[in-house]
């Protein structure tokens, strides 16, 4: 009996305790349970605060575009008020006049100098929102997982998903990711003009294969190796736009209103003369055939589907209600499924993406899945599964969303060093090319998609 009491008042004791650990395990769950909430409400609070910011930005766009519309219309109906007016006092005046010569004189005041811009009326192209009924509120809010399937989860994830920034190999290492800064003095023509600095940086690459690609300054463009060696410079007669590099290793540039394309061997060949646009961004797609941004004003730009040789195949231009799809296309990339994916610069950046017939299919961001702003977009590329990734220049990142314009995730971000990113390019075996540090250097990433 002595033992069995002994025995008892241990087991109390261990239950005790277990019951202790119980009490604060209540009270550190309720605790955890508080946060949870409290950050679901504060998610709650920033996507409003978010959605109020978007609502008012559009908002703002539509007043500002009507304010413009209406007083143009305004003052064309003025001017046609002034000839109204002018017409009938010369119809008062010949009835009153009895000179020949004096109606002469008022025929020829009124004739075409008051009447000449009176026919072109001016026809508006209102905004209107198109909103997408078919977005996942869950998805765009987020989601409420286990602690320790989370935990799990991330233990087993493989190195292979992440992007890595690595030190650089040395020369004898050819396997290895590398990180390659390009020399100014290579694309400087003359090393003491610090005047010109903006003439060095990098603003286009488009790689050749896993151990060269084609960069571009203004007004040169190198084609550099992946350990840093210049194998090859073209100088230009005028600032670029865009490059972009064919099966055969054949350079094309988009040069003010030209689109010229440099051979192996030096030669310069011209391909299209696009006035009275200006050439912007331009790629080669899977076919053959050249895509390539084409500006003039607000509403009038395009891109445009031609053959190497210069004839145009298809015009990308006007979405299914004749409004202009673009208002300042710079970058152009072809997607796996043959989407046509468009850098649309304005007051903030837009991807838009229409398929291969050029139907729109979605616009990134679309503030529904995404509350992501792009103050900049600098650059495009599109990787093997259809993932497409986004240079966001002032906001020092690089977005990765997929083939349906789907965020997914910054792959590249300033903790691993990003500092306003220019042009990137995914090469043949998946690495990703970037022109970092504001087009200083070339960057090169193990990437998987």
């Amino acid at each position: 009996m002595s033992k069995n009491i002994s025995d008892a008042k241990k087991r109390i004791s261990e239950l005790e305790k277990s019951l202790h650990k119980i009490d604060i395990n209540v009270k550190d769950y309720n605790e955890a349970s508080d946060k949870t909430i409290e950050d679901i409400n504060k998610q709650r609070i920033q996507i409003k605060s978010n959605i109020d910011t978007i609502a008012d930005n559009m908002a703002n766009q539509v007043q500002k575009r009507r304010e413009q519309d209406v007083q143009l219309m305004e003052k064309k109906g003025k001017d046609i008020q002034k000839v109204i007016t002018d017409y009938k006092e010369y119809l008062t005046s010949c009835r009153q006049e009895k000179s020949v010569d004096n109606i002469a004189d008022f025929k020829h005041q009124l004739k075409k100098p008051a009447e000449s811009n009176i026919h072109t009326i001016i026809h508006t192209n209102h905004l209107i929102f198109v909103g997408d009924n078919s977005m996942k509120f869950q998805d765009m809010f987020g989601k409420l997982v286990d602690l320790l399937d989370e935990s799990k989860s991330k233990q087993k994830m493989p190195d292979s998903e992440k992007v890595q920034k690595k030190k650089p190999t040395t020369d004898d290492e050819t396997d290895g990711i590398l990180i390659t800064t390009i020399s100014t003095q290579e694309l400087l023509k003359t090393n003491s003009d610090a005047s010109r600095l903006h003439d060095i940086r990098c603003f286009y690459v488009s790689a050749v294969n896993d151990q060269k690609a084609w960069c571009g300054g203004l007004n040169e463009m190198i084609l550099v190796g992946i350990h840093g060696n210049v194998q090859r410079k073209v100088t230009l007669d005028n600032y670029s736009c865009g490059l972009a590099v064919t099966s055969l290793s054949e350079l094309l540039v988009t040069v003010t209103s030209m689109i010229k394309k440099y051979l192996p061997d030096g030669k310069c060949v011209d391909i299209a003369n696009t006035k009275p646009y200006h050439s912007k961004g331009i790629t080669l797609t899977s076919q053959g055939d050249i895509l390539v941004c084409l500006c003039k004003s607000k509403y009038d730009n395009k891109v445009v589907r031609m053959t190497t040789a210069g004839h145009v195949k298809q015009t990308i231009q006007k979405n299914k209600q004749h409004q202009p799809l673009f208002t300042n296309p710079q970058h152009v990339a072809e997607n796996v499924n043959g989407d046509v994916v468009v850098v649309d610069n304005n007051v903030h950046a837009f991807i838009v993406v229409t398929n291969k017939e050029g139907r729109l299919k979605y616009m990134y961001p679309d503030f529904e899945q995404s509350f992501h702003i792009i103050d900049e977009c600098s650059g495009i590329a599109c990787d093997s599964i259809g993932c497409i990734l986004v240079s966001d220049y002032l906001n020092h990142k690089i977005h990765q969303i997929d083939i349906d314009g789907r965020f997914i995730q910054f792959i590249l971000s300033e903790q691993e060093g990003i500092q306003l990113p220019w042009g990137l390019s995914i090469d043949n075996k998946g690495q990703l090319w970037l022109g970092n540090e504001n087009g200083l250097e070339v960057t090169v990433y193990k990437y998987s998609s």
